[in-house]
């Protein structure tokens, strides 16, 4: 059978009417910033006892659904900047906005420090394994991508996986092992209903598929007639995000945190601020120059008392291969040069810091010009988001015919044997 598929690889490329006092387990609420109204997107929700926990959507909503044999626990909103609210859930009788006041930051202190903001990074990277959980754990979390085309969704996907993570600091390398990586499986799936259609270029899609259908007829082949372009646009799945996030020492994924690199940035304190009680030092950091094709700049969040990073939050310009442009200048299309947005927070538990969120999306325009009609034009944007929401101490591999293949379709490779459902799963809340 020939299948035709298309992966973009661009680039690695409130309130609920629910009451909790009503034996209902949902919390919902939306946060915000105390001076000004404004909404505090991806804030974490956890409980304080016990290692469950969301994150608020774009606009500070969120739906935090909680184990009824956790109900005598407490609640906890952070967000980096701003003091913590706790509040007990026996106290919770309905939603909440809660109002969070940003902290007083010492920035005196950063400036007479003794260390460089270089220096901070560098005793990030050499504590990674006194940070960093070292034996392996498993976590449940949720996954979306979004693909959208000029404001309207023409693809989305989210999932709950279940992932084994066999290490993540340096120990592994330093004895010469071969690093174990991350093992997934996929829990929960389900694709966005009734998306839209890509439009831009569309003819040329369409004619494109009636080509390679009557080639294959020709030469007696099955053709798919089932492709659905849609349905088979694909980011890679979770391992690709939680990649590109990787802070180990000489990742390739961090230009700012790689040594090799460090001299083709410029590195500055900002802001020291607080999290949960941890004060935190902030580097900023910015390219000088291109670095294999990436521009980009942002800042790092470095925990005073032990250095380990807390948040990296940066953006950037990925260049359009120069050996291209004349290919897409031929047949009358121009690119812009794509802008991206990567976030990537971590939360303590028992005095070692696992990761939370998992954050990327980026924008491109795309023209077509025709000669004959009029011009065809596409602002696309594409993202993808991991949050983990449960830490397991129950920790075991993934059996091999289970673990999740970027290469496969996601409803192929569905083995639920946790019998969870989407109903009252801890999502992002749409």
């Amino acid at each position: 059978m020939k299948h035709i598929k298309l992966s973009i690889l661009i680039f690695y490329s409130i309130f609920s009417i629910s009451l909790f006092a009503q034996t209902k387990n949902v919390v919902s609420g939306a946060i915000v910033n105390i001076e000004n109204d404004e909404p505090l997107p991806f804030a974490s929700i956890t409980l304080v006892n016990y290692p469950i926990g969301t994150i608020s959507n774009e606009n500070g909503e969120f739906d935090f659904y909680i184990p009824k044999s956790k109900q005598n626990d407490t609640l906890s909103i952070s967000f980096i900047g701003f003091n913590p609210y706790l509040i007990p859930l026996k106290n919770i009788t309905g939603s909440l906005k809660i109002k969070l006041q940003s902290a007083d930051n010492i920035l005196d202190e950063v400036i007479l420090s003794k260390l460089s903001p270089l220096d901070y990074i560098k005793k990030a990277l050499d504590n990674i394994d006194q940070n960093y959980p070292q034996d392996p754990y498993q976590s449940i979390a949720y996954y979306r991508e979004k693909f959208i085309e000029n404001d309207r969704i023409i693809g989305k996907k989210e999932a709950v996986f279940k992932t084994y993570y066999p290490f993540i600091g340096n120990s592994v390398k330093k004895e010469n092992q071969k690093p174990v990586k991350n093992q997934h499986q996929l829990l929960l799936y389900r694709p966005a209903d009734n998306p839209q259609k890509f439009q831009f270029m569309r003819d040329w899609i369409d004619k494109k598929i009636e080509k390679e259908k009557k080639k294959s007829i020709k030469k007696g082949e099955d053709f798919d007639e089932d492709f659905d372009l849609e349905k088979d646009m694909s980011m890679g799945g979770p391992e690709t995000i939680i990649n590109m996030a990787d802070i180990r020492n000489g990742s390739s994924n961090n230009n700012f945190l790689n040594p090799k690199h460090f001299k083709k940035y410029e590195y500055s304190f900002g802001e020291e601020t607080t999290y949960n009680g941890e004060v935190l030092v902030t580097i900023h950091y910015k390219a000088k120059r291109k670095i294999e094709s990436i521009k980009d700049h942002g800042k790092i969040l470095i925990s005073k008392g032990d250095y380990a990073i807390a948040l990296i939050k940066g953006s950037g310009v990925l260049s359009i291969p120069i050996m291209a442009k004349p290919i897409f200048f031929l047949v009358g299309l121009s690119i812009s040069n794509p802008k991206f947005r990567n976030t990537v927070s971590y939360q303590k538990y028992k005095d070692k810091w696992y990761p939370k969120l998992f954050r990327w999306d980026a924008t491109i325009s795309l023209k077509k010009r025709h000669a004959f009609s009029a011009n065809e034009h596409a602002d696309l944007k594409i993202g993808q988001v991991f949050f983990i929401n449960k830490l397991d101490s129950l920790v075991s591999p993934i059996p091999e015919d289970k673990r999740f293949d970027s290469k496969e379709n996601m409803e192929d490779q569905l083995y639920n044997d946790l019998n969870i459902s989407w109903q009252g799963m801890n999502v992002i809340k749409n």
